[in-house]
């Protein structure tokens, strides 16, 4: 990959997706004390979270200019508008970091067509339709755009089948996009995280509808496979200074999963017997809670 083209003199102007919690609110405040940013601009959907990191970044940097533009990237026109009130105020973006994730761990089956349509609009057509409408500063800048999908993909699984297609998704158009743009200057970066220790991994759990079933591979995960979102922050800033095309964080639980995921695909039967085995344990333990919920006569 080549290096950064950001000087000390000319730091970028970053957009951050789905920064009021998780992964991009950390992120934001790993790029401010790295100094590694000139201008920030965040999103999401909550307006009182983003003005309230907002104000903590400013505590640290306080000549930092910040941009919050609370919105809902299942909007279709939401990327169009990102990108037109960061170039109003910054004259251009330099890095577009699609962090933005909608998660629902359920079998498919459990899951409302609006909830389906929903992950589908947040994970997938909003992180294309940002890259597409930035591509003309990006270019001119030779910018960067940093994709966060997920190690769920390596390993396919009944509890984050809709999740875990986007993310797929995500990860073939991140390396298509790549090699299109190798000549223009633009870097494009995937990450793939394993479970991380943040709001997402917690509303993943209380979004499991009464009676539903959840994700047997994260219900069945050991502790060491989750990482820090401070961990994860600093290791996805530092893409900045040193792209990579994908970035594994952290690499104890993604190589192996990786590893996993191959060995499956070699033997689907094998594949299924596991992901099925673990869904079933999942149903039983259920199984009590469920009696317990249910009126009698």
């Amino acid at each position: 990959m080549n290096s950064s083209a950001f000087s000390p003199r000319t730091r970028p102007v970053v957009l951050i997706t789905g920064a009021s919690a998780g992964l991009g609110k950390e992120l934001a405040r790993q790029l401010v004390r790295q100094d590694k940013v000139g201008a920030l601009v965040l999103t999401a959907r909550r307006a009182d979270r983003l003005e309230e990191l907002a104000h903590e970044l400013n505590e640290i940097a306080p000549a930092l200019q910040i941009l919050t533009i609370p919105a809902d990237l299942a909007e279709p026109d939401t990327a169009r508008m990102l990108v037109e009130e960061t170039t109003r105020r910054f004259g251009g973006l330099d890095v577009l970091v699609n962090n933005a994730g909608l998660g629902l761990p359920t079998l498919f089956a459990d899951a409302t067509p609006d909830q389906i349509a929903r992950q589908l609009a947040v994970n997938l057509r909003a992180p294309l339709l940002l890259a597409h409408a930035s591509l003309p500063s990006l270019i001119a800048r030779k910018g960067m755009i940093i994709n966060i999908g997920s190690a769920i993909t390596c390993v396919a699984n009944s509890g984050l089948g809709a999740f875990g297609a986007t993310k797929a998704g995500l990860a073939y158009w991140n390396d298509a996009l790549r090699r299109e743009l190798a000549r223009t200057g633009v870097t494009v970066c995937l990450v793939e995280p394993g479970p991380i220790k943040t709001e997402f991994m917690d509303a993943l759990s209380s979004l499991v509808p009464e009676g539903g079933h959840s994700d047997p591979i994260l219900d069945n995960a050991a502790p060491w496979m989750s990482a820090s979102v401070e961990k994860v922050a600093r290791r996805v800033a530092r893409l900045i200074d040193h792209p990579r095309r994908r970035l594994s964080v952290p690499k104890r639980f993604v190589w192996p999963f990786r590893m996993l995921g191959f060995l499956l695909r070699i033997c689907p039967p094998l594949g299924d017997f596991i992901v099925v085995a673990m869904q079933r344990q999942n149903q039983k333990a259920l199984e009590p809670h469920s009696k317990a919920n249910t009126p009698a006569g």
